[in-house]
């Protein structure tokens, strides 16, 4: 299993707010609720907003671009940048794996990429919904240090 970056967790945390929300969320609202640092929450929206998954309101906040049902995982790790590769002894890419041919784990390892691209594409932005704002996140979770 791949892990998720502190980035792509904050950018999760920007996005539900956003979703919850009747009215467009500040960088300080986030920064609050996220207990993380504006400057880079500013830096996360901005990729967010290039990639066409939040909209500004100048003065006011950001909002969604588009319903969060067709916002998946997938372009929210692409937006932030967040290519990271599994914590695994190849590097999990079964693409770029030189010994693929050979490795016996060569069908689990194209398995578990293809169901792990297949869940970044279906899970989408709506199935944290009934999520409430105030869980923690799991960067802030113990343990947290450690993964980052």
């Amino acid at each position: 299993m791949k892990e998720l970056s502190a980035v792509t967790v904050l950018a999760l945390h920007a996005l539900h707010a956003m979703m919850l929300k009747a009215t467009p969320v500040s960088v300080p609202d986030i920064a609050r609720s996220s207990g993380s640092e504006s400057k880079g929450i500013r830096s996360i929206l901005a990729r967010l907003q290039r990639e066409g998954l939040v909209r500004s309101r100048r003065g006011r906040g950001f909002i969604l671009a588009r319903s969060p049902a067709e916002i998946t995982l997938q372009e929210i790790i692409r937006a932030v940048g967040d290519a990271r590769p599994p914590a695994a002894p190849c590097g999990g890419d079964f693409e770029a794996c030189d010994s693929r041919a050979s490795c016996i784990l060569a069908p689990l390892c194209r398995n578990a990429e293809s169901g792990f691209q297949e869940t970044l594409r279906a899970f989408t932005l709506a199935e944290l919904r009934r999520s409430p704002l105030d869980l923690p996140n799991c960067v802030a979770a113990p343990g947290a240090e450690a993964r980052k």
